[in-house]
C-alpha cells in the first residue's frame, strides 16, 4: 500500500512538471497568449518601423484584453442597463442628500429656503452629471464609450493577477468596465466641489444662515466620501443588484411614509394624498423609483414583459390603503 501511494505520488509531481505553464515573457514579436483573464500584451512601435507587442501587463485605460491576449480599445456604447445603473448611483447622492435637508428641517419650517435647498442639490447633481460625461471619452459630449460589463469578475481585476507556476505574480489589474467604475467617484467628485460652489450662493441669495445653513453642507461632505468608500468596494455587487434594491426601498419608504400617519383609515389616506401637495409629490416620486427599478430589473431579465410590468406601480399604494384597516395594531391588542 505504501509503495502504492509513492508511486501515485512521484506520477501526479512529474504531471504537474511536464504541465508548468509556459508563456513568452517580455516583448515579443508575434502575438501570444498571455496567463490570466485580464493580462494583455499592448502594440509598441520601435525605431526601424516594425511592430512588437508588450510584456503581459495590464491593458491601458480605456482597453481590455480579448482572446488573444491583444489590448484593444473600448469602442462600444453602455447599454440601457449601464445608463440605469450610472442614474442609480446619480439618484443615489441626490436622495441622501434630500432626506438630509428634510431631516434637518423640522415640518414647521418647511418654506421657500428649504425647496430652494432642495432645488440646489438637484441643480448640483445634474450638473455634476453632465461635467461627469464630457470629461470622458467622446470628449465634450454627452455620450460615452465602454467596455461591455461580462461578468462579475471585471468590477475586481485586483483579485485574478495570475502566478503562473507560482514564479511570479503578474499585476494586470485593470479597469475592464471602463468607465462604469471610475465615472462614480469622478461624479461624486465634481458634486464636493460644485457644493461648494452654488449652495454658499444658494443660501446667501435665500438669507438662509446658522446652522439651517451649514448642517446640509457638513453632511454632504460626509455622504459623498462614505458613498465613494462603498462604491469602491462594491461596485460590482450593486451593478447586477441594484433594480432589487431600490425596489426594496421605495417599497420601504413608501410603507413607512403611510404608517407615520395618524389616521389609519383608507379615507384618510386617500384625502391626505390628494389634498396635500407634499404627500402627492412624495407618493409619485415613490412610483418613479419603484418604476425605475422594475424597469431595470426587467430589462435585465426579461424585455418583452416591460410594457406589462409597468402597470404594477401603483399596486403598493393601493394595497396600503386597502387593506390597511386589516393591520391595525388596536384591533390586535383588543382581541
Amino acid at each position: 500500500m505504501g509503495r502504492l501511494f509513492l508511486f501515485t505520488f512521484f506520477v501526479v509531481c512529474n504531471i504537474s512538471f511536464t504541465l508548468a505553464y509556459y508563456y513568452e515573457k517580455g516583448p515579443v514579436k508575434s502575438l501570444s497568449k498571455c496567463p490570466g483573464y485580464y493580462c494583455g500584451r499592448s502594440l509598441i512601435e520601435d525605431g526601424n518601423n516594425s511592430t512588437m507587442w508588450s510584456a503581459c501587463s495590464s491593458c491601458p485605460r480605456g482597453s481590455r484584453t480579448n482572446s488573444t491576449s491583444a489590448c484593444t480599445e473600448c469602442e462600444s456604447s453602455p447599454t440601457v442597463y449601464d445608463w440605469m445603473y450610472l442614474c442609480f448611483m446619480v439618484l443615489i447622492g441626490l436622495l441622501a442628500q434630500w432626506y438630509c435637508i428634510d431631516s434637518m428641517t423640522p415640518s414647521s419650517e418647511f418654506s421657500l429656503k428649504t425647496f430652494g435647498m432642495h432645488v440646489s442639490a438637484l441643480i448640483e447633481t445634474i450638473l455634476s452629471a453632465c461635467f461627469s460625461l464630457l470629461v470622458h471619452e467622446p470628449y465634450g459630449q454627452l455620450s460615452l464609450k465602454s467596455c461591455a460589463v461580462v461578468q462579475l469578475s471585471d468590477w475586481y481585476t485586483v483579485l485574478h493577477n495570475p502566478n503562473p507556476n507560482y514564479d511570479e505574480v503578474l499585476h494586470c489589474a485593470q479597469e475592464a468596465v471602463y468607465p462604469l467604475y471610475s465615472i462614480v467617484f469622478v461624479h461624486y467628485g465634481i458634486s464636493v466641489f460644485l457644493l461648494f460652489t452654488i449652495r454658499p450662493i444658494v443660501n446667501k441669495v435665500l438669507k438662509n444662515k446658522g446652522h439651517a445653513a451649514s448642517r446640509t453642507i457638513y453632511a454632504a461632505l460626509y455622504l459623498f466620501p462614505i458613498l465613494a468608500f462603498i462604491h469602491g468596494i462594491t461596485a460590482g455587487l450593486i451593478y447586477y443588484a441594484f433594480p432589487s434594491i431600490i425596489i426594496l426601498l421605495s417599497l420601504m419608504s413608501h410603507a413607512f411614509h403611510f404608517a407615520s400617519r395618524t389616521d389609519q383609515s383608507w379615507r384618510a389616506l386617500l384625502y391626505d394624498t390628494v389634498s396635500c401637495v407634499h404627500n402627492l409629490v412624495v407618493v409619485i416620486g415613490h412610483w418613479v423609483l419603484h418604476g425605475f427599478g422594475l424597469v431595470a430589473l426587467t430589462l435585465w431579465l426579461q424585455p418583452e414583459l416591460l410594457a406589462a410590468v409597468l402597470t404594477l406601480v401603483p399596486l403598493p399604494t393601493l394595497l396600503y390603503i386597502v387593506l390597511c384597516r386589516f393591520t391595525d395594531p388596536g384591533k390586535f391588542h383588543s382581541d
